[in-house]
Parts: structure tokens; C-alpha cells; sequence
């Protein structure tokens, strides 16, 4: 996801959606009464008898009423009424309308509050999309090539060789890896990608493990390197698969330290409960199960909205979790505490 717009004195914010998991977040998001700008087509009925419909491209502006994530279609259905839009002689005001928005398209929405926590969800997205520094390394015992890679581009940065001889590599492979770390060091990724066939990728994500680099790391098998390779993990919708385990992974993560911290005294879990630390000024970060979310909004909303002033972490679980259901369970809202309870 891209974020081409925050505009805090009209509460409007506008996107370019770049994955499924954007329009999922953006799902999260928009809310009914929110204003939705975006083009549709609409059947225009002809004016006089015996003149065909006609399908017309207008830009409507729709106060929404449902909005739903359609993952098999791969697009994000918005459907309201329309307030307003152009060209005039085709906006039908007050008609029900729908928006279809899929990926590698713009959508600005204006909000009656907008929420920080609304802000730092897209903001994340943004900072976790395939387009945010994902460095691919595709490799096998002679060479590897090095690129930052999303679903549109591929920017190459360096190809090293492993200056394997015969049956050599063995003798050559710390300097090969060195090389590539020194490399991995200099373009500073978020995250990487190891991808290629046979064991020089695994043997590698071992060498970095050695190493203790800090950054996300998965391996996916390829059937080649090169272009062929940066080709296959594009088609292959494999790029999705990652950003959502690396999702996954960060989330389990936060939910370990929950479980860790409650035998501890650091964690408290409610509604009430919640909301009373959080007015005392003793929660440092806290865990929402989305589902929870979105069955109880008004009320959870409110708890975020306390927090987000009281500058503690808000941190969503995807219902795409399995582990969500542990927050869920404890109340579907927790917090990690700053310090013990007395």
C-alpha cells in the first residue's frame, strides 16, 4: 500500500492499494457513513423510447453502508448511496451504488473522526507491503543475484559469483557468503527473501542465523535463478504468502509476551479491566482481537481512542491468526503492563 494523502483537517485519506492484504485492511478501515470517492460503471436508461441502455464511466461520491473484501475475486466491494459525483447529467443522488476496488488502484475516503489507530494501520500496511524494501536473493551454488522486488518491479541491485571451481565450493563458500552479507549490510532491507533450488539457500539462512542478522528472513524454493526465478515468484502468488507470515510471525510474537507476561503480574485483560489501567496510566501496549473488533466496534473503539491519548502501542491481531483466538478468549481486548500489578 502506498499512502499518497493524509489530509487531517478534512479527514480524508487516499491509497493506492498494491495487495490483497491492503483491500483486507482497507476493509478494516471504512466505515458506514464514511464518504467514498471512486469511478464506476452505471446503466444509463435512455431518455426516449426505442434507444438502447448504455453502460456510462462516472465518479461517484458514496456514503457507505457495507463494505466487503471479496479475496476470491480479488477486489474490495464498497456499497452505498450516492451523495454527490460527475459528470452531474449521469449522478442519480440518493441511488444505491457499489464501488469495486481491486489491486494497483487509488481510493480516498473522507471520515467524520479520523482515528490515529485507523492512520497506524494503513501506515503499517504501508510499511509491511511487498513494496517496502523486500530484498530477494535468489541463489544456488554458483551464483546469486540480489534485487528489491514487490507485484510491479524489480530493481537489481548486485549479482555475486561464488567463483566455484569444479567441486571447489566447499573451500569458496564463507567467502560467497560473506560477499553477499557484505552486500545485505549495505542495502539495509527490511526483510529477505532466500528463493532457488537446492541447498545453498538453506545452508545460507544458516550462516545468517550464525551471524544473528536482525531482519525477517524466508526461504521459498524456486526451479531456477535469474529472470526465470524472479518471473516464477511473481506468477506464482508467492509474494503474498510471504508478507502474510512475516505478519503472522510478528503477531505471534506480541501474543507470546501476553501469555509470558500474565503469570507475571504484567497484564491485564477485560473490557473494564483494560480500560481501568489504561486511565491509570499502566499499560505500555494493547492487544485487540480483530474479530472482537469488529463484533463489538463502538465500545472496543473507544478503548483505542483512550489509549491512543494515553500514547500507549495498539496493536490489532488479524483474524487471519490462528492464534487470535487467544486474545478473543481473554476478553478480545488485553494489555501488557509496564510494570507488576500490586
Amino acid at each position: 500500500m502506498k499512502i499518497l494523502k493524509i489530509d487531517n483537517k478534512l479527514n480524508e485519506i487516499t491509497v493506492l492499494t498494491e495487495s490483497l492484504d491492503d483491500l483486507w485492511h482497507l476493509e478494516k478501515v471504512v466505515d458506514t457513513g464514511d464518504i467514498v470517492f471512486g469511478k464506476t460503471d452505471r446503466k444509463i436508461k435512455p431518455s426516449k423510447e426505442g434507444e438502447k441502455t448504455i453502460r456510462q464511466t462516472i465518479f461517484v461520491e458514496l456514503s457507505v453502508e457495507k463494505v466487503s473484501f471479496q479475496e476470491f475475486s480479488e477486489n474490495l466491494k464498497i456499497g452505498g448511496v450516492i451523495v454527490g459525483g460527475k459528470p452531474i447529467e449521469f449522478i442519480e443522488l440518493k441511488a444505491h451504488q457499489s464501488i469495486d476496488v481491486g489491486i494497483g488502484e487509488k481510493i480516498k475516503f473522507r471520515k467524520k473522526q479520523l482515528k490515529q489507530w485507523q492512520i497506524e494501520r494503513l501506515k503499517k500496511a504501508e510499511k509491511e507491503s511487498a513494496s517496502a524494501k523486500l530484498l530477494v536473493i535468489l541463489m544456488d551454488d554458483e551464483s546469486s543475484e540480489l534485487a528489491f522486488i514487490n507485484q510491479f518491479s524489480i530493481n537489481k541491485k548486485a549479482k555475486i559469483s561464488s567463483g566455484k571451481q569444479g567441486k571447489r565450493f566447499e573451500e569458496k563458500k564463507s567467502d560467497y557468503f560473506k560477499k553477499i552479507l557484505d552486500k545485505i549490510n549495505l542495502l539495509s532491507p527490511k526483510k529477505i527473501l532466500l528463493a532457488g533450488p537446492g541447498f545453498t539457500k538453506d545452508n545460507f539462512k544458516k550462516f545468517l542465523d550464525e551471524k544473528a542478522l536482525k531482519i525477517p528472513i524466508l526461504v521459498e524454493v524456486v526451479n531456477s535463478i535469474g529472470e526465470t526465478g524472479f518471473r516464477e515468484l511473481l506468477s506464482q502468488g508467492k509474494l503474498n504468502k510471504i508478507e502474510k507470515e512475516i505478519q503472522l510471525t510478528k503477531e505471534t510474537q506480541l501474543i507470546e509476551e501476553l501469555v509470558e507476561s500474565l503469570p507475571k503480574n504484567k497484564a491485564e485483560y477485560g473490557v473494564f479491566e483494560v480500560s481501568e489501567a489504561i486511565t491509570n496510566g499502566l499499560v505500555a501496549k494493547v492487544i485487540v482481537s480483530e474479530t472482537f473488533l469488529m463484533e463489538n466496534r463502538e465500545k472496543t473503539e473507544k478503548i483505542m481512542d483512550l489509549a491512543e491519548k494515553m500514547k500507549c502501542s495498539v496493536n490489532i491481531i488479524s483474524s487471519k491468526n490462528p492464534q487470535e483466538k487467544t486474545i478473543y478468549n481473554f476478553g478480545g481486548i488485553t494489555a501488557i503492563l509496564h510494570y507488576k500489578k500490586k
